[in-house]
């Protein structure tokens, strides 16, 4: 699919579209232009790293809401009951070290709930 069909959709979903930043972006991932690296947006990873304790997924996924471990929040198809399997694979969605990290300790989170 054509990453500018993507670019447009998204443009129209927002409030305050920014033309040079949408389609630079859009153009970035797709691998198309002067960086022609194979870029990944890894959401769990990010996702950990930017927002340790899950404040944003709560705060917008609301069958995430009242879960209290973050791990749970960060990978909820391996923890929360009747979560589907993401359409993107899960193992994807993780830097080489959260992978490491998920194989040695089966967590990817810095933080821990207190009865650990």
């Amino acid at each position: 699919m054509d990453w500018r069909l993507g670019a447009e959709f998204f443009q129209l979903c927002l409030a305050d579209h920014c033309v040079a930043a949408n389609y630079g972006n859009w153009a970035y991932f797709a691998g198309v232009g002067g960086d022609t690296k194979s870029r990944h947006f890894r959401t769990v990873s990010q996702s950990n790293r930017y927002d340790p304790e899950g404040k944003y997924v709560r705060k917008w996924v609301k069958q995430l809401e009242d879960v209290k471990e973050v791990e749970a929040v960060l990978r909820p198809w391996d923890f929360v009951t009747g979560w589907g399997i993401p359409i993107v694979p899960q193992d994807t969605q993780l830097t080489w070290n959260d992978k490491e990290k998920l194989e040695r300790s089966g967590r990817i989170s810095i933080l821990h709930d207190e009865d650990d």
